[in-house]
């Protein structure tokens, strides 16, 4: 029996998910005989260090736990490897379980180094896995994987004995993480240490704008076409090399309903790779939701203009890299948007008088730990990017940024990335339309130097 261990921090339902594909009926536990019982374990987690010790004391598992680490097959994943180390600076400084060397500490912010990385990058030079974090652990005696991020060497993967753990998530890594819990299943060890190498890659991101169950697109909000069923079109876009996926429920909030949580399971059992999910979110409790469904990331847009807290309190519950800040703004004149732009909500029916760029450092203040850029003006025109605005905020928040609407041919996102240092770019009605391909897209990026995931 494979256990996964469910002590409320983490999107377990991608890792059992993820076992599922592989024909491994794992199953999730709190309790710590269910543990101690299982033939190999598997310690999963997203969210803040602090918290996540906490739970493990209040549920009684910390003890199963160790115990599990030491005497038999044992994979932790991503805040499942960082509690393994001794210490996290973390919350101001967090003692954890000790069973491996060593401290956890924060990527520093600077201009090449957005908090938290988010993206796929390079294990030992070689493979691309999916890393969401903001916190790593130094280089020890157990590293087995190291990895860069903006000149930051850290571990990646360790091992020692039957214990194996890793920073990113192979549950969404596509088929490279599928094999990485094959390897792990049959016992093996699949890293050998070498030199970091690689870096993160810019990431292309398929929307799927969803109205009624069905994917739709239309020009600046209007005039929607129907493209086909969210489902299918999620498979043969993972498939054909995309990076993340997002999906919004585009008159949810107009129509003031929740969002289709039924969509968002269905997608998480047809596809390996993260995906974002936004539209008809109206709390913490719809985030969890979401989450629990599982999606990685929810993203907030009309309902954080009205409600700011929700990000803070979205980022405390699950960590800051499941909290997506979306805005739409639009060319202003209002002398209350000192940037020349300002955000407007409920599908561009509202004008707020917020100023983009100030909201967008708030936000990132508060917590999120993404913020999309979705310019209302190039939304669907397929001429390019809106360039000032990317760049604009981009350049004054210290979490990454999305490009979104306008892109209309691969050169586009080679510009974005290039003059606007998005860090990824969202891209619809170029791919929709089967004029262009995902590999399409980043063989042209990768043809002019930017950094860009091509095995999938």
């Amino acid at each position: 029996m494979t256990a996964i261990i469910d002590y409320k921090a983490g999107n377990l339902t991608s890792v059992k998910l993820a076992f599922a594909a592989i024909g491994e009926d794992a199953v999730l536990t709190s309790a710590p005989e269910t543990v101690r019982r299982a033939d190999r374990v598997v310690f999963p987690g997203v969210g803040a260090a602090r918290s996540a010790m906490e739970n493990l004391r209040r549920m009684g598992l910390e003890a199963a736990v160790r115990e599990a680490a030491a005497t038999k097959p044992f994979l932790g994943i991503c805040l499942g490897m960082q509690i393994l180390f001794e210490h996290s600076e973390e919350d101001g400084g967090v003692d954890l379980l000790g069973i491996l060397p060593g401290r956890v500490r924060r990527f520093p912010e600077t201009a090449g180094c957005k908090v938290p990385q988010i993206g796929w990058n390079q294990v030992n030079g070689g493979t691309d896995y999916y890393f969401v974090h903001s916190y790593y652990a130094e280089k020890g005696e157990a590293t087995v994987g190291v990895t860069d991020y903006a000149g930051v060497e850290f571990t990646s993967a360790v091992a020692k004995g039957g214990l194996l753990a890793c920073q990113f998530h192979p549950e969404k890594s596509g088929r490279a993480g599928l094999a990485l819990l094959k390897s792990w299943l049959a016992g093996e060890r699949p890293f050998a240490i070498s030199p970091a190498g690689g870096g993160l890659t810019r990431r292309v991101i398929p929307c799927l704008d969803v109205r009624q169950g069905r994917v739709t697109k239309g020009v600046k909000f209007k005039n929607n076409i129907d493209l086909g069923d969210p489902v299918e079109m999620a498979v043969g876009y993972s498939d054909g090399g995309a990076d993340e996926l997002v999906f919004y429920d585009i008159t949810a909030s107009a129509e003031r309903r929740p969002i289709d949580i039924g969509m968002v399971a269905s997608v998480a059992k047809a596809i390996r790779i993260p995906f974002a999910v936004g539209g008809g979110i109206s709390s913490v409790a719809d985030m969890e939701r979401v989450i629990l469904a599982g999606a990685e990331k929810v993203s907030v847009n009309s309902l954080a203009v009205r409600n700011p807290q929700i990000i803070a309190d979205g980022a405390a519950a699950f960590g800051r890299q499941c909290v997506v800040l979306g805005m739409d703004p639009v060319k202003s004149a209002n002398p209350a948007c000192p940037s020349g732009y300002e955000v407007t909500t409920r599908g561009f029916r509202e004008f707020t008088g917020m100023d983009a760029v100030e909201w967008a450092k708030r936000a990132a203040d508060l917590g999120a730990g993404e913020i999309v850029v979705n310019s209302v003006d190039a939304d669907g025109t397929r001429a390019g990017f809106e360039l000032d605005i990317t760049r604009m905020i981009a350049d004054a928040v210290g979490v990454p940024v999305v490009a979104s609407g306008g892109a209309g041919r691969p050169e586009h996102l080679v510009t974005v990335f290039r003059e606007a240092r998005a860090d990824a770019a969202i891209v619809a009605g170029m791919i929709h339309t089967g004029e262009y391909t995902i590999t399409d897209i980043k063989r042209v990026m990768s043809a002019s130097g930017v950094p860009t995931r091509m095995s999938y």
